[in-house]
């Protein structure tokens, strides 16, 4: 049979008090670690299960608009966008329903889904292609002030040359053509060399010469 000596026993007795006085604490943050470490395991799993869903919707839209199906690029992406609102492909189906809005004529309609793009501010790329595009709405309804304040901030050097551009948009809508030839300018600075874009933005510029 086993025996203690008297440092042995007094250790062993102190162990016994602890559990006695604390061991219900200890047992409690022991299961709160296990569950937490459960509860974010399961919370990565459902985030990446999320995800594979969103993405999966998301392909079906693209397959729909390649397809030329309006109603259903519409459908899919208002399901996406309930479904999976917390998601960066929810605010990518935003910009695709603000497409299909803008070319029905619904302008209103994409003006708010590109302003809660804007606001979600979820992804970096995404939120300066929703002010480029929210912008051309608001020079299509002629709310040129809007437009121009739509493109405040860092639009990143991929996208500078396009925001140059759509200012110089801004102005020829308001016949300020000296400002708009300015922005054009500019813009064939910014864009690199070898994007289609810059025949495009030539061509206004030789536009305004004629006017």
């Amino acid at each position: 049979m086993a025996t203690f000596d008297a440092d042995e026993q007094e250790q062993v007795d102190a162990i016994k008090h602890f559990w006695r006085a604390y061991g219900n604490i200890v047992m409690m943050v022991v299961l709160a670690v296990v569950v937490g470490f459960g509860g974010t395991k399961w919370w990565e799993h459902r985030s990446m299960t999320k995800a594979q869903s969103a993405s999966a919707t998301f392909n079906k839209i693209e397959a729909s608009e390649a397809g030329d199906e309006t109603d259903r690029v519409s459908s899919l992406s208002k399901e996406l966008i309930a479904d999976y609102s917390g998601t960066y492909y929810a605010d990518l189906a935003s910009l695709n329903l603000a497409k299909v809005a803008s070319d029905g004529g619904d302008h209103q309609q994409a003006i708010d889904l590109f302003l809660k793009v804007i606001a979600n501010d979820r992804d970096a790329s995404l939120v300066p292609l929703a002010k480029l595009r929210l912008a051309a709405l608001y020079v299509i309804t002629e709310q040129f002030d809007l437009a121009m304040n739509a493109l405040d901030g860092d639009a990143g050097s991929s996208m500078s040359g396009l925001y140059a551009d759509m200012r110089g948009d801004i102005y020829a809508a308001q016949k300020l053509n000296d400002e708009a030839r300015a922005s054009y300018e500019e813009a064939l600075e910014r864009l690199q060399e070898g994007n289609p874009w810059i025949d495009i933005v030539q061509i206004k510029i030789d536009s305004l010469g004629s006017q």
